[in-house]
């Protein structure tokens, strides 16, 4: 037994929890009840206008960024607080996941390739990684459900999900093939700043950090083993390579998709081949 304490308490004053909401009732209840709204909002509100569809990104272009800095900063204070310091390793935002706080305001508010690039990513990689980190729900390891920073994390990349979606449903953005291409540019800008900040605080530092699984690959199958493999033989960079290499094919595959199921409903509708 545990101790939840209150909604906003912070992880040094759970006590006696070790992760025993992971994979529990709780997550699994919001998980099927996350599917269910996704495939239901998209079914109904697929013929909604792009005007309100603009409206809807500008919203949560400035939601999503907001409880993140406040999730980020409530962690922070509380590290310092408790003597822990600034978490380099887990906090700065330049995970995978952490390009939604970027691309949507771009896709939101913004014109042109830049926005173009945002879109394409948010639907492709932009679903992927918000699924497999809604899904997994890491941050249950750290708090119970009921916990405004296990909120945070699973409300986050549930709207990561429901966005992309959303944006294929309505047809507001559907994937062409130049976008295996432009949704990996936003992914390529950030890991710019990712993999260096891994490799300093890791090989200088000696702190375990591994933004975008560049560096040891921890919580994906397989890729810590293949991490340490390459590591032991001094070919660290090469598994940094594969696993961008990884993320592109990710994307292709995402996009080969959706352009089969475009294809199927356009057969459909002609009778004929497209």
């Amino acid at each position: 037994m545990f101790n939840y304490g209150g909604f906003f308490t912070y992880k040094d004053f759970l006590q006696g929890y070790h992760g025993q909401d992971y994979m529990g009732a709780g997550q699994f209840i919001f998980l099927g009840f996350s599917i269910l709204a996704i495939i239901l909002i998209s079914v109904f509100w697929r013929k909604a206008s792009h005007q309100k569809i603009d409206v809807f990104l500008k919203v949560l272009a400035i939601a999503i960024p907001f409880l993140e800095i406040l999730k980020i900063a409530i962690e922070s204070y509380y590290d310092i607080k408790g003597g822990h310091g600034f978490n380099f390793s887990g906090l700065l935002p330049l995970y995978t996941c952490s390009l939604f706080i970027y691309t949507l305001p771009v896709a939101a508010f913004g014109k042109g390739k830049a926005r173009e690039c945002c879109l394409s990513f948010l639907t492709t990689l932009g679903i992927f990684a918000g699924l497999t980190n809604f899904v997994m729900a890491p941050i249950l390891n750290t708090y119970p459900f009921f916990n405004f920073h296990t909120f945070v994390s699973l409300n986050f990349h549930f709207w990561m999900v429901f966005t992309g979606i959303f944006l294929m449903a309505t047809k507001y953005y559907v994937p062409k093939w130049s976008d295996i291409l432009k949704g990996i540019i936003p992914l390529a800008i950030l890991s710019v700043v990712a993999i260096p900040v891994n490799y300093a605080l890791s090989d200088y530092y000696g702190w375990s950090v591994d933004y975008m699984l560049y560096y040891s690959g921890n919580g994906a199958p397989l890729l810590p083993d293949l991490a340490n493999a390459l590591a032991n033989a001094g070919l660290r960079p090469e598994f940094t390579g594969i696993v961008f290499l990884l993320y592109v094919l990710i994307a292709a595959l995402i996009v080969s998709i959706v352009r089969f199921i475009v294809h199927l409903s356009k057969k459909s509708k002609t009778g004929k081949t497209v």
